[in-house]
């Protein structure tokens, strides 16, 4: 019984764990500097800020 509950707690914590890395994922993606090397805070070029 007690094997069963080890197995289940580390699924837990797989799932977790890719969980964090692709919110991680995203929010690199969302907010690399390439979107700021125009000075100004979220714009592209695509935006028609400037």
């Amino acid at each position: 019984m007690e094997n069963s509950a080890l197995i289940q707690y580390l699924i837990v914590a797989l799932l977790v764990g890719f969980a964090v890395w692709y919110l991680i994922r995203i929010l690199r993606k969302t907010f690399s500097p390439g979107k700021f090397k125009n000075g100004k805070p979220g714009c592209d070029s695509d935006c028609g800020c400037g």
